[in-house]
């Protein structure tokens, strides 16, 4: 069923278009398994115009004949009604006494002739004034079927008419002059003239006359298996100058006029007629016309079916007899319809066709591309839709790739399918930000915008701040917080107004009660849209808080030292990254004093836990330890407490910080530091501080009686190089009848005491452990240091000797002196030719006259440069 489009609606004609195009519609049936086939032409009627007015109500319409300048139709009254092409009257002749059955319009438009088989007469009318001159009314003596007029009846007056005989008529010198061209053969139902030929139809077939050779070119037999010719009636028309199209009962023949080129064809037609195809309908021929591209369109007649009227049809067919396209028509009245009640004319240079029953007339265009889109749109194929748009955009006049994209994503959001729709909007709405500002309200409407997010441009275009907001609030009321997060770093903060957005989620997170984890991540993001506003203070406020990394970089990137005073955030910081938070603190003492962080890390009240408390003294412990690493002098105020903290945390083997402390630091008191040590049996830590207090007996003591390490004591004695000392641990090793002790000063004492005074102090009858050994290592090491000072005094005297006889030849060695080398006493030259003289050279270089200068002074070193 062909689509119908109905122009020019009212709103008081609405009810008579509604049953009109109802009328159109009411073919429509139930559609097949197959995909539909979209229709060649579209379809108007005329809503409101004289046609629905004054004609149809009133009278039947017999024929039609149209011209680009107008529209002619004859009626079953003997009226002829010229209408222009929107329906209304333009002038009415009222011209036989029986239906009009036939009406020519010649080539320019001028005139007009029409006939009917009721009344003999012939009336032929100028539409102008100028050529009203030609109008006429001839008598036959018969009835006369069929009138055409030629194409030069404007400058000739050239034109045949049909009765039972077909009479060519021109002008001649007392009037019209008519010779008759057939004859004989029954009625002339037809006639088509193009160029010099002249086609007609009757009883027995169609016959084409050549107009110069004044010769009949051929005759094409009607099929005599084909119905009567009166009931289904012969269409003609010339698809050019030289090919006829032939319409009869079911069959289409296609025609062609060539030029004879035989020789010996003198007596013959100088054309003959080929016919190139037959082409076998369906239904029956009620009208023929051109179509562009070598095709024919066909009015057909179907007979009744069950005793049920079928509507007529449209057919669109190739020459070579494929069929293109095939639509019913909603004709009214078409149920008492017969065959010849149909009338066909097509406009060639449009190739508008207008297909006319008795009570109906509707115009069939050709469809363009916005016609071929607004039929995709209306069977919701937008991707065939756009696809056209897409290609033939310079084609359309109505539809834009933008139109139908919307309408195509308004259709998805109807069905549901808000991914797809979402999906789409990147390619269909490309640049416009407009709309994509309407769709993301539309989206905000289906309470879908957490869907169109994705695909929101962030650039090319920018939209409007409004929308992004729109669409991160979107995320907040789903609940969608990893959404949110993930598009709050994502988009680019100066596209929206990020306090707008940070009011609203304050305001969340103030009024409705959140999961811990959504509560963090919320948090998080507030952070970053501090960040993003470049309120830096609040945004670290939040990472220290949150114990989110993030508050190193912040800090450091823009310089926000001095907000780390108060609120614990120091401390914050040391437990978020323990090793970062020291090393950013050590760092930068100038922006983060020594004192501040002591003292957030001191802070106590009532309410700290022990455990806190603890915590607190570690970590200002690990600080002041890095702090010292870095630099003794920084932080030398806290070197008093440090001696505690090293003494309660320092872990390393043999409290080697404590030690490399007291040892570097010159800024804690000696006896408050000693009475620590003491208290915690710090040993080496007393020891040392002991020396340094100028009690190295004490030391000793220590190290012997308290640690029982004699190697530490004989290192110690060795460091301090005091014979005391030697004689307190021989004492202290005699009396502790430890043979341990004994033993390891005999393998350790090397040569700082004499091993007689140690040997002779130990007790008789003390047995010694490994005593042998460590006689025979101390005579060994005695026998050593002997070789060891000869070789020493070997190596001295070779040395001595080679380095004095290189001396010697240096001093030695010849000077050079040229004859530009001048004495640094008297300024004249050493080298003479008159004359010649001893000189000295010192190693400095410069030269001296020996006679007189040197002598006369008695040196006996430079006095340029005194060496």
């Amino acid at each position: 069923m062909a689509d119908v489009e109905v122009a020019d609606v009212e709103v008081a004609d609405v009810e008579v278009a509604l049953e009109q195009v109802e009328e159109l519609e009411a073919s429509s049936e139930e559609e097949d398994d197959e995909e539909e086939v979209e229709p060649s032409l579209k379809y108007e009627r005329s809503i409101k115009s004289d046609l629905r007015d004054r004609i149809f109500p009133n009278t039947k319409i017999s024929i039609i004949s149209v011209h680009e300048k107008f529209i002619v139709l004859g009626d079953v009254h003997g009226q002829v009604f010229l209408l222009d092409h929107s329906g209304n009257i333009i002038r009415q002749i009222n011209a036989h006494k029986g239906p009009v059955t036939c009406i020519s319009i010649d080539s320019t438009g001028e005139y007009i002739a029409s006939c009917s088989r009721h009344d003999p007469n012939v009336i032929i009318k100028g539409l102008y004034k100028e050529s009203s001159e030609r109008d006429s009314s001839e008598s036959f003596r018969a009835a006369v079927y069929s009138v055409e007029l030629g194409p030069d009846f404007a400058t000739q007056g050239h034109y045949v008419v049909g009765t039972d005989r077909l009479m060519f008529n021109e002008k001649g010198f007392f009037g019209v002059k008519r010779s008759v061209l057939h004859a004989g053969e029954g009625p002339i139902w037809k006639v088509s003239w193009k160029k010099t030929f002249i086609a007609w139809a009757n009883d027995m077939g169609v016959k084409i006359f050549d107009t110069n050779s004044r010769k009949l070119i051929t005759k094409i037999a009607r099929d005599p298996k084909s119905p009567s010719p009166a009931d289904y009636q012969c269409h003609l028309c010339w698809y050019n100058g030289v090919t006829l199209l032939v319409g009869w009962a079911n069959t289409i023949k296609i025609c062609q006029v060539r030029p004879r080129t035989s020789a010996d064809s003198q007596d013959l037609p100088p054309f003959y007629v080929e016919v190139m195809n037959i082409i076998y309908l369906d239904h029956y021929v009620s009208g023929i016309g051109p179509q562009p591209d070598d095709k024919i369109i066909s009015l057909g007649y179907r007979a009744p079916e069950n005793g049920q009227p079928v509507r007529p049809c449209i057919r669109i067919t190739s020459f070579n007899g494929e069929e293109l396209s095939l639509e019913e028509l909603s004709i009214k009245g078409y149920e008492t319809c017969g065959p010849n009640d149909y009338n066909m004319s097509v406009l060639t240079y449009d190739h508008f066709v207008y297909i006319c029953a008795p009570t109906d007339l509707v115009l069939a265009k050709p469809r363009d591309m916005d016609d071929k889109v607004e039929w995709l749109k209306d069977r919701l194929r937008f991707d065939e839709a756009l696809e056209v748009v897409r290609v033939h955009e310079s084609q359309l006049r109505k539809h834009t790739f933008k139109s139908v994209g919307q309408k195509y994503l308004a259709h998805l959001r109807s069905v549901g399918q808000f991914e797809k729709c979402a999906e789409a909007c990147s390619s269909i709405l490309q640049g416009d930000g407009e709309a994509w500002q309407q769709e993301i309200m539309a989206f905000t409407n289906c309470k879908k915008l957490t869907v169109l997010c994705p695909y929101i441009p962030t650039k090319k275009p920018v939209l409007k701040p409004w929308a992004y907001e729109l669409a991160l609030s979107s995320f907040l009321n789903a609940h969608e917080f990893e959404l949110f997060d993930k598009f709050v770093r994502l988009w680019p903060p100066e596209i929206y107004g990020q306090q707008a957005v940070i009011n609203y989620l304050k305001k969340m997170l103030s009024e409705i009660k959140l999961s811990p984890a959504d509560n963090l991540s919320l948090l998080k993001c507030l952070g970053l849209l501090y960040e993003y506003q470049e309120d830096f203070v609040n945004s670290l406020y939040l990472y220290i808080k949150l114990s989110d990394p993030k508050a190193f970089a912040l800090i450091d990137r823009y310089n926000l030292f001095a907000s780390l005073e108060g609120d614990d955030k120091i401390l914050r910081l040391l437990t978020l990254n323990e090793e970062k938070a020291i090393d950013l603190y050590i760092n930068n003492t100038d922006k983060i004093p020594v004192s501040m962080v002591v003292e957030d890390l001191k802070k106590r009240d009532k309410k700290t836990k022990s455990s806190e408390v603890s915590r607190r003294t570690k970590l200002l412990y690990k600080y002041l330890d890095s702090l010292f690493q870095m630099d003794p002098e920084i932080g030398f105020e806290y070197h008093e407490d440090m001696i505690g903290l090293y003494a309660e945390y320092d872990t390393s083997p043999g409290k080697s910080r404590l030690m490399r402390f007291l040892r570097e630091s010159t800024s804690y008191p000696i006896d408050k530091a000693y009475e620590i040590c003491e208290k915690r049996k710090l040993y080496e830590a007393q020891v040392y501080l002991l020396t340094q207090m100028g009690r190295p007996i004490q030391a000793l003591s220590l190290l012997v009686d308290e640690i029982g390490d004699i190697t530490a004591a004989i290192e110690f004695c060795k460091e301090q190089d005091d014979k005391e000392l030697w004689d307190n641990l021989l004492k202290k090793a005699t009396e502790s009848n430890k043979s341990s002790y004994i033993t390891g000063l005999l393998q350790n004492i090397g040569t700082h005491i004499n091993p007689k005074d140690l040997i002779a102090k130990i007790p008789n009858g003390q047995k010694i452990d490994g005593l042998r050994d460590s006689l025979v290592k101390i005579l060994c090491d005695y026998k050593l240091q002997i070789h060891l000072n000869e070789g020493c005094k070997r190596v001295f005297v070779n040395d001595t000797v080679s380095l004095s006889r290189k001396m010697r030849g240096l001093a030695r060695r010849g000077a050079h002196v040229d004859e530009e080398s001048n004495c640094q006493i008297c300024k004249n030259m050493v080298i003479s030719e008159r004359e010649s003289s001893d000189v000295t050279v010192f190693f400095c270089g410069h030269v001296f006259h020996n006679e007189p200068c040197l002598e006369r002074l008695g040196k006996n070193y430079c006095i340029s440069c005194r060496k």
